[in-house]
This record gives C-alpha cells, structure tokens and sequence, in this order.
C-alpha cells in the first residue's frame, strides 16, 4: 500500500467535517505531527516529505519555544525537523491569489500551541522534493466539493423559503 501525505489526509478530513475540528477524534487532535522545516522565512512552511503546508504559530508556542532553546532562533530551523505537539486547524476565507497556501478562497491552517525542534535533525535529506498541497489535484477536487455542496445547500434553503407560485394565475397582462 504506498504512503499517503500526512497532511493531505488532516486537510481532507477537515472538509469533510465541514471545516469542524471539534468533530476529529481526541486521538487525531492528540497525535503528534514530525516535520521537516522547508523555509522559516518570509513563510514558515513544513513538509511530510510529500505536501508543505504554512504553519502559524501562538504567541504562547513561540515564548515556549524561546524559553526552552534560547539558543536557536526560529528562522534557523530550516532544514531541520520539529514535532508540532500541540496543535489545531482552522478553516478561513482568504483571497487565493494573495495566500498562496490555498485555493479556492479557503485555507486551512496549522495552528501550533506547541512545538519541539528534534535533536540530530540538523542532517535531514528529503527523499522527495514536496510540493504545495493546495496544488495536488485530489485536494483542489475535495475543496471544489465542498464549496458545491455549500452552495447547493443554500439554494436548497433559499428556495424552500420562497413562496411557491406554480399554480398562481396571471391576467396575461405581462409578456
């Protein structure tokens, strides 16, 4: 069975819950997610080996971070491989041409509370180059899904509260 993309799996799941984290299991939210650091600046950007994604970090994951490694700045973890330890997703509305970790006007973000950097991670070699995964074809098509289930549902809804005029007579008056 080949390997699937840790994060395309968390963004499909996403929504296919409506964009609900609440409803991921406690053991999914509770799970740890091991990354490599592809950039750290302008954009802090992690891969699985196979997708990148953006993360945002917390003020509070940041001064955690900075108390434990004073040592280290956060722009120097490129390359090198962090465990996101505590950490949640959100969906939100962005513009797509100017967030390019999105499609379809929605993104949704790897929020980390918590983070640790591995030790011995400084020797790291990919196995693949990733690629971003707003631009894999299966998540652009789960995403498309989701926006036309979104809009059918509100048709559906705006049509059951009009008025039903199909059986209503008119004079003829209008053509």
């Amino acid at each position: 069975m080949p390997e699937v993309s840790a994060f395309k799996q968390l963004v499909t799941s996403m929504f296919a819950n409506g964009g609900d984290f609440s409803k991921f299991s406690s053991a999914q939210r509770s799970q740890a997610i091991k990354c490599y650091v592809k950039e750290s600046f302008p954009y802090f950007l992690v891969s699985d080996n196979y997708h990148y994604v953006a993360v945002y970090f917390t003020k509070k994951a940041i001064d955690d971070f900075k108390s434990k490694n004073s040592n280290v700045n956060i722009t120097d973890l490129k390359t090198r491989v962090i465990t996101i330890t505590d950490w949640s997703l959100e969906m939100v509305h962005v513009n797509s041409q100017d967030v390019f970790t999105s499609y379809g006007g929605l993104e949704v973000r790897l929020v980390a509370k918590s983070f640790k950097l591995e030790k011995g991670s400084d020797k790291v070699i990919l196995t693949r180059h990733p690629s971003n995964l707003y631009r894999d074809a299966e998540v652009k098509t789960t995403i498309q899904a989701f926006t036309h289930r979104a809009i059918t549902a509100s048709a559906s809804a705006a049509k059951s509260s009009l008025p039903d005029i199909s059986g209503m007579k008119h004079n003829g008056a209008v053509s």
